[in-house]
């Protein structure tokens, strides 16, 4: 994996806030009922462990970062946090009613079916799955068209090469890259896949898909759409957006995947036969 997240104790209630105006929680609710034993793999600073878990879910988190375990046991040690790697659980097969990947099998280079194996392995046969990573929107698309991220970057790219001698390689002629990738320069950090690539990659896995759903729709406008942050805000883990972001964010969600920042999967590990 590529990325190891940083996160700020100060922010978690914060963080735990948010995830009731989440367009995660009514899939959740509508997939998962209340009782289902969950796994949340890459759990970050435990916002839905908390979160769940208060609604009445046993639930487990898995992370990776030893320091964000720590800080997680300090603020919330009634949770059941686990430290381990997303692709290596330490739990035994068919262990979950349910497992939770909120922006997390995007970070492998080498592609997501490693990750997506493991959730597939600690699933009980016939159980669910809510997977999600970002989306190459019809606004990326036409980004990419016109080169924008690897100009707008530039710059940034050039200070670091030149000051710090490290090379910054423009992702999309990296041949190891299966999906378009962000950075525009540098070392790599996401995939972000279509639609299909992503349905595809689910369906490699071994899952059967049940749903497929844009999430994160003013996300989309704050990252894509939002020249110097002028249009929307973020303090607080709560988006502030301007009226004008709140009319393109409405405009845009009457087509389905045209500027989300996300999509996400419900996603059903077959019976045994």
């Amino acid at each position: 994996m590529s990325a190891i997240f940083k996160w700020a104790e100060s922010e978690m209630q914060a963080a735990l806030r948010s995830c009731c105006r989440d367009e995660a929680l009514p899939v959740i609710e509508r997939h998962f009922p209340k009782g289902s034993r969950l796994l949340e793999s890459g759990c970050g600073a435990g916002r839905w462990v908390r979160f769940l878990k208060d609604r009445g879910y046993p639930i487990t988190g898995l992370e990776y970062s030893g320091e964000t375990v720590a800080m997680i046991r300090k603020a919330w040690p009634d949770l059941e946090i686990v430290q381990g790697d997303c692709e290596r659980a330490p739990f035994a097969d068919g262990t979950f009613d349910g497992v939770l990947s909120f922006g997390v099998v995007e970070h492998w280079i080498e592609g997501p079916q490693r990750p997506l194996a493991d959730l597939l392995r600690v699933l009980k046969p016939g159980a669910k799955a809510y997977i999600s990573v970002p989306c190459f929107t019809l606004v990326r698309r036409i980004k990419k068209a016109l080169w924008f991220d690897e100009i707008t970057q530039a710059p940034r790219a050039l200070a670091v090469r030149l000051l710090r001698r490290q090379p910054k390689p423009l992702s999309r002629l990296d041949g190891r890259y299966l999906f378009p990738g962000f950075p525009a320069w540098g070392v790599f950090f996401e995939y972000r896949m279509s639609r299909e690539e992503f349905r595809t990659e689910i369906a490699k896995a071994g899952f059967e898909v049940v749903e497929q759903l844009p999430v994160g729709h003013m996300d989309g406008v704050y990252h894509e759409l939002n020249p110097f942050g002028l249009l929307v805000g973020w303090k607080d883990w709560t988006f502030r957006p301007a009226p004008l972001a709140r009319w393109m964010n409405a405009w845009l969600s009457r087509t389905p995947f045209a500027h989300a920042h996300m999509q996400a999967v419900i996603a059903r590990k077959p019976r045994a036969a």
